[in-house]
């Protein structure tokens, strides 16, 4: 076997695994109505490189990826666990989980 093919498929690995992160960052993002600006603002990268993130294009730090999740309020294990990593059948579905569990969270805290 070729030594350049496993190279090659942690590669393939890695694009499509950045592609799921993407898809969940911008699913997120436009379910809370943030605009692509303001959350690159708010986590402190460029416009240009938020919209490089954002169609899979970069290899975000884990420091990152952290900031995404605090400004996004979902937890990293949600979204690299049930999603992007595909070990979720239905993405939209395990983020919607997470969406309608977290104000009764916060509320049931704050009592």
């Amino acid at each position: 076997m070729p030594k350049y093919k496993g190279q090659l498929e942690q590669s393939v690995e890695l694009a499509v695994f950045q592609t799921r992160l993407a898809t969940a960052l911008n699913t997120l993002r436009k379910r809370k109505r943030f605009k692509m600006k303001d959350v690159a603002r708010r986590v402190g990268v460029s416009n240009t490189y938020m919209t490089k993130i954002m169609r899979g294009q970069a290899n975000i730090s884990l420091s990152l990826l952290y900031c995404f999740c605090r400004e996004l309020d979902v937890p990293v294990t949600d979204l690299i666990g049930t999603w992007a990593d595909g070990s979720a059948d239905e993405p939209e579905r395990s983020l919607n989980d997470h969406a309608q569990n977290a104000p009764a969270e916060k509320t049931a805290a704050s009592s």
